[in-house]
C-alpha cells in the first residue's frame, strides 16, 4: 500500500472524526437531540455504519439508537422495502441532492409513515462520498391529503365510482391494439326521479350507492367502472369480446334481482358495443353503446315502472292497515258511484285505479307515524299532509299513473276549503277526489284505525251525514247513501 494512499484514508478518517466531533460535543447537539425531527449521519468509508442517530428516533419511530448502532444494517429494516432502492442511489451517488426524497418508515408496531429526506453528501479530497448527513421530517399528514386530493380528482364523491374524467383518460391509456376487443357498457338506474321525489335524495344515492356495488361485483378488476353523471355509468373493459360484454349484461340483471334494502327494486338499463379492430373510432363505440342503452330502455320502460309501482303498492300494503278486502271493498262503491253519474269509461277506469293508489305517497311516512295507537302529534301530523304530494310527483313519473296524479294530490282536500295540501274549495276539487274522499272515509270508519275501533254502519252513516258541506260534496252524499242503502 503506497504511503500516499495511507495519508490520504487517515486524512478522510480525520474528517470523519472532525464530523463526528462536530455533532456529539458542540453546542448544537443540544438544539439538534431536540428537535422533532430525525438528524442522522451515515459512514461509507472506510466501513459501512451508522455514525449517528438523535435520540428522537426512539420518541418517534419507538426505536432505541444502540439498535442502529449496533447493527449496521438495521436501517434497511426501518426503510420500506420498496424505498430501499434510494438508499442504494445514496451511496451510488445516483440521487440528487440538490432536492428532498420521500420515503416510508415503518415504526416499531409496522406502521407505515411518509418522511421527507433532505440529505447532503461530504466528499473527500479524492471526491469520493464519505458520509451523508441527513434530517426526515414526517409528511405523513401531507401525502394523506395529497392522496385524498388525488382520489378525489379521479373519483365520484358519492359512489366511489370513478368518474367521467378519469375514465376518458382511461380509454386513451386503454384504446390501443394490445386491448382489443375492447369492450364498452353503458348503464342507466331506473326509477332515480322517482325514488329522489317520494323518499328524498338520501334514497336516490342509496341507490346509485347500490348500482355501483352490483357494477363491480360483476365487474374483473381490470375493469373501469365509472360514473358519467346523474344516474348514468359506463363499464371499460379490456381484452373482451361482444359475447363476453353481453353475458356481463346478464349477470349484472341478475344481481339486480337479488338486492335487497333499496325502497324500489333496483332496475339497469344497459347498452354494450365492442371496438374489434384498431381503425375503429373509439367515440363511434360510446355512442353506438348509448344507443343501445337507449333503445332497452324504451323497450323495458313499461315493465320497469309497472315493477316499480308494484313494489310500491306492497310496500303500501305492509305499511298500512288496509287489506285487499279494504281496496276492493272501495273500488266497488266508488265504480258504483261513478256508474250513477254517468262518467265515462276513462273516469271509471280512473276511480279503480286511484282506489288501489291514492294513498301511495304514504311509502314515504315512517311506520311510526302511520300505525300510531294514540293521537297525532302536531308535528306528526305535518308529516302525514306531506304525503299526497309525495303521491302526486311518484304518479308524474310514470306514464300509467300521471292520468290520476292530479286526484292523488286533491283526494285530501275538503269541500268548505279546510282540506290539504292546498286547501281547495267546492267545485275547484277534482269530482273523481270528491268522490274517492267520501267513500274511502267510510270504509276506514267501518274497519277501524289503531287508535280508533271500528264503526257501525249506523254511526259510520251519521258521521258523513254530519260532514255534509263541510268535508264532503253535499250532492255527492245523496249519491253515496244510496249506494251503500243495501250493503253490510
Amino acid at each position: 500500500m503506497s504511503e500516499d494512499y495511507i495519508k490520504k484514508l487517515q486524512w478522510e478518517g480525520a474528517v470523519l472524526a472532525k464530523k463526528s466531533s462536530s455533532i456529539k460535543d458542540s453546542y448544537f447537539r443540544e438544539l439538534i437531540e431536540r428537535t422533532s425531527d430525525i438528524v442522522f449521519i451515515y459512514r461509507f468509508r472506510p466501513r459501512k455504519a451508522l455514525e449517528y442517530i438523535s435520540p428522537s428516533v426512539k420518541e418517534i419511530l419507538g426505536y432505541a439508537q444502540d439498535r442502529f448502532y449496533n447493527d449496521p444494517g438495521f436501517h434497511k429494516k426501518v426503510i420500506h422495502q420498496d424505498d430501499q432502492r434510494i438508499i442504494k442511489q445514496i451511496g451510488k451517488q445516483k440521487i440528487d441532492f440538490h432536492k428532498p426524497h420521500e420515503i416510508r418508515v415503518l415504526d416499531s408496531d409496522g406502521h407505515v409513515f411518509w418522511y421527507e429526506a433532505s440529505i447532503t453528501p461530504v466528499y473527500g479530497k479524492s471526491g469520493r462520498l464519505l458520509m451523508a448527513e441527513g434530517i426526515l421530517r414526517d409528511i405523513s399528514k401531507r401525502k394523506k391529503a395529497e392522496e385524498k386530493l388525488t382520489y378525489l380528482s379521479f373519483h365520484d364523491s358519492l359512489t366511489k365510482a370513478y368518474n367521467r374524467a378519469y375514465y376518458m383518460e382511461e380509454v386513451k391509456r386503454l384504446d390501443t391494439e394490445r386491448q382489443l376487443p375492447l369492450s364498452i357498457i353503458m348503464a342507466d338506474v331506473n326509477g332515480l326521479k322517482l325514488v329522489n321525489d317520494a323518499f328524498g335524495h338520501d334514497e336516490g344515492d342509496n341507490l346509485l350507492k347500490s348500482c355501483v356495488r352490483v357494477l363491480k361485483r360483476c365487474c374483473r378488476a381490470d375493469d373501469i367502472v365509472a360514473r358519467f353523471g346523474g344516474d348514468e355509468f359506463s363499464m371499460l373493459l379490456p381484452r373482451t369480446g361482444e359475447k363476453d360484454a353481453k353475458r356481463l349484461l346478464d349477470r349484472i340483471k341478475m344481481h339486480c334481482d337479488k338486492t335487497d334494502g333499496n325502497k324500489i327494486p333496483l332496475s339497469i338499463s344497459m347498452g354494450t358495443s365492442t371496438k374489434v379492430t384498431k381503425n375503429e373510432d373509439f367515440t363511434t363505440i360510446i355512442r353506438k353503446a348509448e344507443e343501445d342503452m337507449y333503445q332497452h330502455k324504451l323497450k323495458e320502460s313499461k315493465s320497469i315502472i309497472a315493477s316499480i309501482i308494484s313494489s310500491l303498492e306492497t310496500t303500501l300494503f305492509e305499511k298500512s292497515i288496509r287489506t285487499e278486502s279494504h281496496f276492493r271493498r272501495l273500488k266497488q262503491i266508488v265504480v258504483e258511484m261513478g256508474n250513477k253519474l254517468k262518467l265515462s269509461e276513462d273516469r271509471l277506469d280512473d276511480l279503480r285505479l286511484l282506489a288501489t293508489i291514492h294513498d301511495i305517497g304514504k311509502v314515504a311516512i315512517l311506520d311510526s307515524i302511520l300505525n300510531k295507537r294514540e293521537s297525532l302529534s302536531e308535528n306528526e301530523w305535518q308529516v302525514i299532509k306531506k304525503h299526497p304530494e309525495i303521491g302526486y310527483r311518484i304518479a308524474m313519473s310514470s306514464n300509467q299513473l300521471s292520468s290520476v296524479a292530479e286526484y292523488i294530490l286533491t283526494v285530501h282536500e275538503h269541500w268548505d276549503g279546510t282540506g290539504y295540501p292546498q286547501g281547495l274549495k267546492g267545485g275547484s276539487i277534482p269530482l273523481i277526489s270528491r268522490i274517492m274522499a267520501l267513500a274511502d272515509s267510510y270504509v276506514i270508519m267501518r274497519e277501524g284505525r289503531p287508535y280508533r275501533k271500528a264503526r257501525t254502519k249506523k254511526e259510520a252513516i251519521a258521521e258523513i251525514k254530519k260532514c255534509r258541506g263541510t268535508q264532503f260534496d253535499p250532492r255527492l252524499v245523496d249519491i253515496f247513501l244510496e249506494v251503500i242503502k243495501y250493503k253490510r
